[in-house]
């Protein structure tokens, strides 16, 4: 990451519903260091790291996902396909990473892609 990247990643912030600023740049940072791993040699430290970060990440974004979705009339296609996958979200971060290297490289795979989706549909909720 660039100077210039980091300088605009400490701009872009978006306020969620509890109240507390994210960065989503430095979010997207995170999920682009996690996508890296499947290229560089497995680290279950750098695993552990990772895993760290982005389920915090998705402990801040669930709590407005869960708010936009429960606006939606319950019952329609929509709000069943968000609610199964908010649900299935929270599953994943409760899961951990496994007692293997393997187990946690797919865990932080899985955790990087549940997060770009939680930003994905940000804009959408708002």
């Amino acid at each position: 990451m660039t100077t210039h990247q980091r300088a605009s990643a400490c701009e872009a912030t978006a306020a969620d519903l509890n109240g507390q600023d994210l960065d989503l740049n430095t979010v997207r940072y995170t999920i682009s260091r996690a996508r890296g791993q499947s290229s560089a040699p497995l680290n279950h430290e750098a695993l552990t790291e990772l895993e760290t970060e982005l389920s915090s990440y998705i402990n801040q974004l669930l709590p407005g996902a869960k708010d936009a979705v429960a606006k939606l009339w319950h019952g329609g296609t929509a709000w069943h396909q968000q609610i199964s996958r908010l649900d299935g979200i929270e599953r994943q971060v409760r899961q951990g990473l496994g007692a293997g290297v393997l187990s946690a490289h797919v865990q932080v795979q899985q955790l990087a892609k549940d997060c770009q989706w939680l930003i994905d549909h940000q804009g959408q909720q708002q």
